[in-house]
């Protein structure tokens, strides 16, 4: 059956391809633009599907709202909620500022929830509806300086747990994906370091190590994202989805780790692979 299905954060990534795929498969998609002049790539990819761009900054309550009214004007239901919008900031937590911090949780936490709340009351008239949260495996296991981003989706997976108890009986499926690296803006252009992360020279050996690592983790194994997307089309029609998808590089291991090991193994993991290597020392 057809689904009427609202994605936020289509400007590129996961956000444009699952517009793209869940159109392909049938579905009438509205998809969220934080700027509707951004939307030129959404535009040449969904050209002839079924594809409505919105205005829709996740932040901005009156969008969120006209967002809601408009899909309900058009359709008069909303059977299903991706919650893709997310920003991400790296840096050493004490040299975070407040507003660094703020602008992260206002997307992906305090944006994810007033937009899935604006959403739920027509799902609950209906009697059914699907919410798919993208969260990461950043949401299972914190690394460092990627603090902030775990923190908001820690939050976010807590949020959709409890979600999905309270909403399963009403006929509403809450259902999280976690990916690993993937080649998305947020590894690329959109990838954002704290304004002060290394204005503490503590910190910067950490910075340089955390970074090079990062770069070369993503380069040698991210993969394509149109992964993620057509997981999230095939979970919008699934018959009694879990509540966690993990899927990507490393995923399956970190799973495993965070299962199966104690905690002071996993930090000695960590350790070993963030500590500065040794250099070589010659004989006289």
């Amino acid at each position: 059956m057809s689904k009427i299905v609202l994605v936020t954060g289509c400007r590129s990534g996961f956000g444009l391809h699952i517009a793209r795929d869940a159109a392909k498969a049938g579905h009438t998609v509205y998809a969220g633009l934080r700027d509707p002049a951004t939307g030129a790539e959404l535009a040449a990819e969904t050209q002839g599907l079924d594809v409505t761009p919105l205005a829709l900054d996740v932040t901005d309550a009156a969008q969120r709202e006209a967002a809601v009214a408009r899909i309900l004007a058009d359709h008069g239901r909303l059977d299903a909620l991706v919650n893709n919008a997310g920003v991400a900031v790296g840096g050493p937590l004490e040299m975070i500022d407040e507003d660094e911090l703020r602008r992260v949780f206002e997307v992906n936490v305090f944006g994810l929830w007033a937009l899935t709340r604006a959403c739920l009351p027509a799902m609950r008239a209906a009697g059914r509806g699907r919410v798919i949260n993208i969260s990461s495996m950043s949401g299972r296991q914190a690394l460092p300086l990627l603090g902030v981003y775990a923190s908001s989706k820690f939050a976010v997976e807590g949020m959709s747990e409890a979600w999905r108890h309270e909403l399963r009986p009403l006929g509403i499926d809450v259902v999280l994906v976690e990916p690993g690296a993937y080649r998305t803006d947020i590894f690329g252009r959109n990838r954002t370091v704290a304004r002060r992360s290394l204005d503490e020279p503590a910190y910067v050996p950490l910075v340089e190590r955390i970074d090079a690592l990062f770069s070369s983790t993503v380069d040698r194994t991210a993969r394509d994202p149109r992964e993620v997307s057509r997981l999230v089309t095939r979970l919008l029609t699934a018959r009694a989805p879990k509540l966690r998808y993990a899927l990507g590089p490393g995923t399956a291991v970190r799973n495993a780790a965070l299962r199966l090991l104690p905690g002071r193994a996993i930090e000695a993991i960590i350790g070993r692979a963030v500590r500065p290597r040794r250099e070589p020392t010659g004989r006289g």
